[in-house]
Protein backbone atom coordinates (compact mmCIF):
# COMPACT_ATOMS: atom_id res chain seq x y z
CA UNK A 1 0.00 0.00 0.00
CA UNK A 2 2.86 2.31 0.87
CA UNK A 3 4.50 1.65 -2.48
CA UNK A 4 1.26 2.49 -4.28
CA UNK A 5 1.00 5.77 -2.40
CA UNK A 6 4.60 6.64 -3.25
CA UNK A 7 3.90 5.84 -6.92
CA UNK A 8 0.88 8.15 -6.95
CA UNK A 9 2.89 10.94 -5.30
CA UNK A 10 5.69 10.54 -7.80
CA UNK A 11 3.32 10.76 -10.79
CA UNK A 12 0.80 13.17 -9.28
CA UNK A 13 1.32 15.93 -11.87
CA UNK A 14 1.04 13.47 -14.80
CA UNK A 15 -2.13 11.90 -13.44
CA UNK A 16 -3.65 15.30 -12.73
CA UNK A 17 -2.82 16.44 -16.28
CA UNK A 18 -4.48 13.36 -17.80
CA UNK A 19 -7.57 13.79 -15.62
CA UNK A 20 -7.94 17.50 -16.49
CA UNK A 21 -7.46 16.75 -20.21
CA UNK A 22 -10.19 14.10 -20.05
CA UNK A 23 -12.56 16.54 -18.30
CA UNK A 24 -11.75 19.29 -20.81
CA UNK A 25 -12.30 16.93 -23.76
CA UNK A 26 -15.59 15.76 -22.28
CA UNK A 27 -16.82 19.35 -21.80
CA UNK A 28 -15.69 20.31 -25.30
CA UNK A 29 -17.40 17.39 -26.99
CA UNK A 30 -20.57 17.89 -24.98
CA UNK A 31 -20.98 21.57 -25.82
CA UNK A 32 -19.27 21.99 -29.22
CA UNK A 33 -21.00 20.20 -32.11
CA UNK A 34 -18.15 20.75 -34.59
CA UNK A 35 -15.57 19.31 -32.18
CA UNK A 36 -17.83 16.36 -31.40
CA UNK A 37 -18.31 15.65 -35.10
CA UNK A 38 -14.57 15.87 -35.76
CA UNK A 39 -13.84 13.58 -32.81
CA UNK A 40 -16.24 10.87 -33.96
CA UNK A 41 -14.96 11.16 -37.51
CA UNK A 42 -11.35 10.65 -36.44
CA UNK A 43 -12.08 7.82 -34.05
CA UNK A 44 -14.30 6.16 -36.66
CA UNK A 45 -11.52 6.33 -39.24
CA UNK A 46 -9.00 4.82 -36.82
CA UNK A 47 -11.48 2.10 -35.81
CA UNK A 48 -12.12 1.28 -39.48
CA UNK A 49 -8.38 0.97 -40.22
CA UNK A 50 -7.85 -1.30 -37.23
CA UNK A 51 -10.82 -3.47 -38.14
CA UNK A 52 -9.67 -3.70 -41.77
CA UNK A 53 -6.19 -4.76 -40.70
CA UNK A 54 -7.61 -7.33 -38.30
CA UNK A 55 -9.89 -8.71 -41.02
CA UNK A 56 -6.94 -9.00 -43.42
CA UNK A 57 -4.86 -10.92 -40.89
CA UNK A 58 -7.82 -13.16 -40.11
CA UNK A 59 -8.25 -14.03 -43.81
CA UNK A 60 -4.52 -14.72 -44.12
CA UNK A 61 -4.55 -17.09 -41.15
CA UNK A 62 -7.56 -18.96 -42.62
CA UNK A 63 -5.81 -19.69 -45.94
CA UNK A 64 -4.67 -23.13 -44.79
CA UNK A 65 -8.20 -24.03 -43.71
CA UNK A 66 -9.66 -22.77 -46.99
CA UNK A 67 -7.09 -24.73 -49.02
CA UNK A 68 -8.01 -27.89 -47.12
CA UNK A 69 -11.70 -27.29 -47.83
CA UNK A 70 -10.97 -26.77 -51.54
CA UNK A 71 -8.94 -29.98 -51.64
CA UNK A 72 -11.86 -31.90 -50.13
CA UNK A 73 -14.25 -30.37 -52.66
CA UNK A 74 -11.93 -31.33 -55.54
CA UNK A 75 -11.69 -34.89 -54.23
CA UNK A 76 -15.48 -35.07 -53.98
CA UNK A 77 -15.91 -33.77 -57.53
CA UNK A 78 -13.39 -36.27 -58.85
CA UNK A 79 -15.14 -39.14 -57.08
CA UNK A 80 -18.48 -38.06 -58.59
CA UNK A 81 -16.91 -37.88 -62.04
CA UNK A 82 -15.48 -41.35 -61.68
CA UNK A 83 -18.69 -42.81 -60.29
CA UNK A 84 -20.45 -42.01 -63.57
CA UNK A 85 -17.79 -43.80 -65.61
CA UNK A 86 -17.47 -46.85 -63.36
CA UNK A 87 -20.92 -47.94 -64.52
CA UNK A 88 -19.15 -49.33 -67.60
CA UNK A 89 -16.39 -51.13 -65.66
CA UNK A 90 -14.93 -54.32 -67.07
CA UNK A 91 -16.56 -57.60 -66.14
CA UNK A 92 -15.22 -61.12 -66.39
CA UNK A 93 -14.94 -62.08 -70.08
CA UNK A 94 -14.90 -65.85 -70.51
CA UNK A 95 -15.52 -65.47 -74.24
CA UNK A 96 -12.00 -64.05 -74.62
CA UNK A 97 -10.70 -66.56 -72.06
CA UNK A 98 -10.22 -64.00 -69.29
CA UNK A 99 -11.19 -65.02 -65.76
CA UNK A 100 -10.51 -63.48 -62.35
CA UNK A 101 -9.21 -64.62 -58.98
CA UNK A 102 -10.04 -62.61 -55.90
CA UNK A 103 -7.42 -61.24 -53.53
CA UNK A 104 -6.89 -58.75 -50.74
CA UNK A 105 -4.65 -55.69 -50.63
CA UNK A 106 -2.41 -55.61 -47.55
CA UNK A 107 -0.26 -52.55 -48.28
CA UNK A 108 -1.20 -49.88 -50.79
CA UNK A 109 0.98 -47.27 -52.54
CA UNK A 110 2.30 -44.58 -50.19
CA UNK A 111 2.78 -41.79 -52.75
CA UNK A 112 6.51 -42.34 -53.24
CA UNK A 113 7.65 -42.59 -56.88
CA UNK A 114 8.71 -46.25 -56.72
CA UNK A 115 6.68 -47.77 -53.91
CA UNK A 116 5.23 -51.25 -54.33
CA UNK A 117 2.06 -52.76 -52.89
CA UNK A 118 1.60 -56.07 -51.12
CA UNK A 119 -1.39 -58.39 -51.56
CA UNK A 120 -2.61 -61.93 -51.09
CA UNK A 121 -2.69 -64.66 -52.33
CA UNK A 122 0.59 -65.72 -53.84
CA UNK A 123 1.80 -68.85 -55.52
CA UNK A 124 -0.57 -70.95 -53.41
CA UNK A 125 -3.52 -69.13 -54.99
CA UNK A 126 -2.38 -69.58 -58.58
CA UNK A 127 -1.00 -66.05 -58.93
CA UNK A 128 1.77 -65.55 -61.49
CA UNK A 129 4.03 -62.64 -62.38
CA UNK A 130 2.71 -60.35 -65.09
CA UNK A 131 -0.94 -60.75 -64.18
CA UNK A 132 -3.07 -57.62 -64.37
CA UNK A 133 -4.79 -56.51 -61.18
CA UNK A 134 -8.14 -54.72 -60.87
CA UNK A 135 -9.80 -52.85 -58.03
CA UNK A 136 -13.54 -52.42 -58.35
CA UNK A 137 -13.33 -53.38 -62.02
CA UNK A 138 -10.78 -50.64 -62.78
CA UNK A 139 -7.06 -51.08 -63.52
CA UNK A 140 -4.90 -51.17 -60.39
CA UNK A 141 -1.53 -52.60 -61.43
CA UNK A 142 0.38 -55.74 -62.33
CA UNK A 143 2.00 -58.55 -60.35
CA UNK A 144 5.76 -58.05 -60.21
CA UNK A 145 6.91 -60.77 -57.81
CA UNK A 146 5.26 -63.68 -56.04
CA UNK A 147 5.87 -65.55 -52.80
CA UNK A 148 4.18 -68.58 -51.37
CA UNK A 149 1.26 -66.68 -49.85
CA UNK A 150 1.82 -63.08 -50.95
CA UNK A 151 2.62 -61.11 -54.07
CA UNK A 152 4.11 -57.72 -54.83
CA UNK A 153 2.19 -55.41 -57.16
CA UNK A 154 3.40 -52.51 -59.26
CA UNK A 155 0.48 -50.11 -59.32
CA UNK A 156 -0.35 -47.41 -61.84
CA UNK A 157 1.18 -45.06 -59.26
CA UNK A 158 4.74 -46.21 -59.98
CA UNK A 159 7.13 -44.16 -62.06
CA UNK A 160 8.83 -47.27 -63.47
CA UNK A 161 5.77 -48.61 -65.27
CA UNK A 162 3.79 -47.66 -68.36
CA UNK A 163 0.49 -48.92 -69.71
CA UNK A 164 -0.88 -49.25 -73.22
CA UNK A 165 -4.10 -47.22 -73.37
CA UNK A 166 -6.37 -45.28 -75.66
CA UNK A 167 -8.90 -42.48 -75.25
CA UNK A 168 -12.23 -44.13 -75.94
CA UNK A 169 -12.51 -47.64 -77.30
CA UNK A 170 -11.42 -46.70 -80.84
CA UNK A 171 -8.73 -44.07 -80.25
CA UNK A 172 -5.03 -44.47 -81.13
CA UNK A 173 -2.75 -46.22 -78.65
CA UNK A 174 -0.72 -44.10 -76.22
CA UNK A 175 1.42 -44.71 -73.15
CA UNK A 176 0.00 -44.01 -69.68
CA UNK A 177 2.37 -43.36 -66.77
CA UNK A 178 2.92 -41.41 -63.56
CA UNK A 179 5.39 -38.57 -63.08
CA UNK A 180 5.68 -39.14 -59.31
CA UNK A 181 4.22 -35.76 -58.34
CA UNK A 182 0.45 -35.85 -57.78
CA UNK A 183 -0.92 -39.21 -56.65
CA UNK A 184 -4.31 -38.31 -58.08
CA UNK A 185 -3.15 -37.70 -61.66
CA UNK A 186 -1.59 -39.81 -64.40
CA UNK A 187 -0.06 -38.65 -67.69
CA UNK A 188 -1.06 -40.05 -71.10
CA UNK A 189 1.91 -39.46 -73.40
CA UNK A 190 2.38 -39.49 -77.18
CA UNK A 191 -1.25 -38.79 -77.96
CA UNK A 192 -1.52 -37.60 -81.61
CA UNK A 193 -2.52 -33.98 -81.89
CA UNK A 194 -5.50 -34.71 -84.13
CA UNK A 195 -7.26 -36.81 -81.45
CA UNK A 196 -10.46 -35.16 -80.25
CA UNK A 197 -10.05 -35.41 -76.48
CA UNK A 198 -11.85 -33.42 -73.83
CA UNK A 199 -12.34 -33.46 -70.10
CA UNK A 200 -14.46 -36.39 -68.94
CA UNK A 201 -13.53 -38.79 -71.76
CA UNK A 202 -12.85 -42.34 -70.62
CA UNK A 203 -9.39 -43.90 -71.00
CA UNK A 204 -9.37 -47.68 -71.64
CA UNK A 205 -6.66 -50.30 -71.85
CA UNK A 206 -5.71 -51.32 -75.38
CA UNK A 207 -4.92 -54.94 -74.51
CA UNK A 208 -1.58 -54.79 -76.33
CA UNK A 209 0.59 -55.16 -73.23
CA UNK A 210 -0.98 -58.57 -72.37
CA UNK A 211 -1.56 -57.53 -68.77
CA UNK A 212 -5.13 -56.35 -69.32
CA UNK A 213 -7.75 -57.29 -71.88
CA UNK A 214 -9.07 -54.48 -74.07
CA UNK A 215 -11.55 -51.96 -72.69
CA UNK A 216 -10.59 -52.12 -69.00
CA UNK A 217 -11.21 -48.66 -67.61
CA UNK A 218 -8.01 -46.87 -66.60
CA UNK A 219 -9.38 -43.43 -65.77
CA UNK A 220 -10.91 -40.27 -67.17
CA UNK A 221 -9.40 -37.29 -68.94
CA UNK A 222 -8.82 -34.38 -66.57
CA UNK A 223 -6.97 -31.90 -68.78
CA UNK A 224 -5.67 -31.66 -72.36
CA UNK A 225 -2.61 -29.57 -73.22
CA UNK A 226 -1.83 -28.83 -76.85
CA UNK A 227 1.46 -27.10 -77.57
CA UNK A 228 1.85 -25.02 -80.70
CA UNK A 229 3.85 -26.80 -83.37
CA UNK A 230 4.02 -30.15 -81.56
CA UNK A 231 2.83 -33.39 -83.19
CA UNK A 232 1.65 -34.83 -79.90
CA UNK A 233 -0.29 -33.49 -76.95
CA UNK A 234 -0.16 -34.14 -73.22
CA UNK A 235 -3.26 -35.50 -71.50
CA UNK A 236 -3.73 -35.62 -67.73
CA UNK A 237 -5.83 -38.54 -66.47
CA UNK A 238 -7.59 -39.18 -63.17
CA UNK A 239 -7.18 -42.89 -62.33
CA UNK A 240 -10.42 -44.84 -61.95
CA UNK A 241 -9.10 -46.98 -59.08
CA UNK A 242 -9.08 -45.38 -55.63
CA UNK A 243 -5.55 -46.16 -54.45
CA UNK A 244 -6.17 -44.70 -50.98
CA UNK A 245 -9.22 -46.88 -50.25
CA UNK A 246 -8.77 -50.04 -52.35
CA UNK A 247 -8.99 -53.31 -50.44
CA UNK A 248 -10.48 -56.09 -52.55
CA UNK A 249 -8.54 -56.98 -55.69
CA UNK A 250 -9.14 -59.10 -58.79
CA UNK A 251 -6.25 -60.87 -60.52
CA UNK A 252 -6.77 -61.33 -64.26
CA UNK A 253 -6.01 -64.80 -65.58
CA UNK A 254 -5.84 -65.75 -69.25
CA UNK A 255 -6.12 -69.44 -70.08
CA UNK A 256 -3.36 -69.24 -72.68
CA UNK A 257 -1.18 -66.74 -70.83
CA UNK A 258 2.00 -68.83 -70.87
CA UNK A 259 1.66 -69.45 -74.60
CA UNK A 260 1.03 -65.77 -75.35
CA UNK A 261 4.01 -64.72 -73.25
CA UNK A 262 6.31 -67.23 -74.92
CA UNK A 263 5.28 -66.25 -78.43
CA UNK A 264 5.49 -62.51 -77.76
CA UNK A 265 8.98 -62.78 -76.27
CA UNK A 266 10.49 -65.18 -78.84
CA UNK A 267 12.63 -63.79 -81.61
CA UNK A 268 11.14 -65.63 -84.59
CA UNK A 269 13.39 -66.13 -87.60
CA UNK A 270 12.46 -67.60 -91.00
Amino acid sequence: MRNLWLLLQRNAFTLAFIALMAVSLSVLLRNDGAARSSWFQQTGSVSYMIDKQRHGWSNYLRLAEQNAELAEENADLRSRLLSMDLAVEWQEDTVRHWTVRSGMLIKGPDGKPRSSSLATPGRDGGIETGMGVLSGGAAFGTVEEIGEAHCRILTLMHTGTSWSCRIGRLGPVASLGWDGVDMGLLQLRDVPRHVQAQRGDTVFSSGYDLRFPPDVIMGTVFDVERQSGADFMSVTVVPAADFTASRHLEFLVHQADSERTALSSTDLRP
